[in-house]
């Protein structure tokens, strides 16, 4: 379910445009940004740059709902989309959805990865390749998921684990419908095939070894005789 920032981000109505008013508002430590409603025309506001940067630090930013302190009136928004310095990283502009519990969003939702402690792919050597950091899921606004929590613990050399199996929240569709992306897998190196050499080597050795010890008393004592 969709969480709620505990702190509130200053705002304030951004009353003029341009190059240089811009400027003047980044070196106030605000940020430039805008509102967007489904019922209302877009709104330009800026926000404080320091309330951004906890923001970004707390994590799940596009998947929490906001809350700016507007001229001192709360307004609940979703982040839509950050605008960054080529250079620094250092965010330039945002772009904000006034939040609606019943709006149908397109949110990229984060993946995190439990069991690789215990991935036979990983003890064996096996690299884990990470391919899908984010996938985009459908849902309405009160319902957007913190993360997508994906377990790779039973996978092998060679696996892979892809959307399908990962079971959704309720009403919670992903975007992408028309093929199934391989979210992470376990590739072979060259550590990995040793291992598996040596694994396979080790299993006939003990086969071995165990159906010598199956042979029958009568079958050895034959067996010397032939010898003899």
């Amino acid at each position: 379910m969709n969480t709620v920032a505990s702190k509130a981000i200053e705002a304030k109505t951004k009353a003029v445009s341009g190059k240089g008013p811009t400027r003047e508002l980044r070196r106030q430590g605000y940020v430039p940004a805008v509102i967007y409603g489904p019922e209302s025309d877009s709104q330009a506001i800026a926000i404080s740059a320091k309330d951004l940067g906890r923001a970004l630090r707390a994590g799940h930013f596009y998947t929490t709902t906001q809350e700016l302190s507007l001229d001192g009136k709360a307004t609940k928004v979703l982040a839509k989309e950050i605008q960054r310095h080529p250079v620094t990283e250092e965010p330039l502009h945002v772009d904000f959805i006034k939040y609606n519990a019943k709006q149908i969003m397109h949110v990229n939702v984060m993946v995190r990865l439990v069991g690789e402690e215990v991935c036979p792919g990983i003890k064996l050597g096996g690299v884990l390749q990470l391919i899908e950091t984010n996938i985009e899921v459908v849902c309405r606004a009160d319902s957007i998921p913190e993360e997508l929590v994906v377990d790779i613990s039973e996978l092998e050399i060679g696996d892979s684990v892809h959307l399908s199996s990962i079971k959704l929240p309720e009403g919670v569709k992903p975007a992408v419908t028309d093929r199934d992306l391989t979210i992470a897998s376990i590739i072979s190196t060259r550590t990995s095939n040793m291992a598996t050499l040596d694994a396979e080597a080790d299993a006939e050795a003990a086969g071995a070894v165990t159906a010598a010890a199956e042979v029958p008393a009568s079958n050895q004592k034959e067996e010397e005789k032939k010898e003899d």
